[in-house]
């Protein structure tokens, strides 16, 4: 299984109550949905999402980094590429800025 590790700015949807909804810890396991920019066809993705320090003017954006398991997920999420974030319910929608990297794991015999 390869891992890809993106940055990405994440707008993070309103709650019931009307505020948006925060990102649970320093690190929080997630679903990533996007789509293949070629076919069109919805992914879904495990990724352990980690917010960074930095806010934007209106508050409910965030930088975060993506750590992203599935072999194909490179051809899901490119720079550009948006995505939504799942947890029970969508928490918040992104675009991805830029890939850090892209890491197979050795298989084992």
């Amino acid at each position: 299984m390869t891992r890809y590790k993106y940055q990405a700015l994440v707008k993070l949807l309103p709650q019931r109550d009307g505020r948006p909804a925060p990102l649970p810890g320093p690190a929080c396991r997630m679903v990533v949905r996007a789509r293949h920019r070629e076919t069109r066809a919805s992914k879904i993705f495990s990724a352990l999402v980690a917010p960074g320090d930095i806010r934007r003017p209106h508050g409910n954006s965030h930088i975060v980094t993506l750590t992203v398991l599935g072999d194909d997920a490179g051809d899901y999420l490119h720079p550009g590429e948006g995505f939504v974030l799942w947890r029970g319910h969508d928490v918040g929608r992104g675009v991805v800025t830029r890939r850090i990297f892209a890491l197979r794991a050795a298989r084992s015999m």
